[in-house]
């Protein structure tokens, strides 16, 4: 039976919504907030760390997320920080979290 563990695009709303609330951030910024708003939806197995031993799962999974919404326009990088970006705008004024 596998063991529960949260999924990538499970992550997306999260991190659109903490772009929304702290407006322009650092990734580490982004990713803190996002894992305090999902706390009580991330399972035990995605605090496990990688092979690397020094990341969460939780952690390297939102931050490919973050890297989709970059790549698929809902979020923008200037430099070290993110933003949202009209599309992830939009995207995120229909979700209640």
């Amino acid at each position: 039976m596998p063991v529960p563990q949260t999924s990538k695009p499970e992550y997306a709303p999260f991190l659109l919504a903490s772009l929304r609330r702290l407006g322009e951030a650092t990734r580490d910024a982004v990713l803190d907030h996002t894992r305090e708003l999902m706390e009580a939806r991330l399972h035990p197995a995605d605090y496990a760390l990688l092979h690397s031993g020094k990341t969460p799962r939780w952690m390297n999974q939102a931050d490919h997320m973050l890297d989709g919404l970059v790549e698929e326009g809902f979020a923008e990088e200037n430099g070290a920080r993110l933003r949202l970006t009209e599309k992830g705008r939009a995207y995120i004024e229909g979700i209640d979290l």
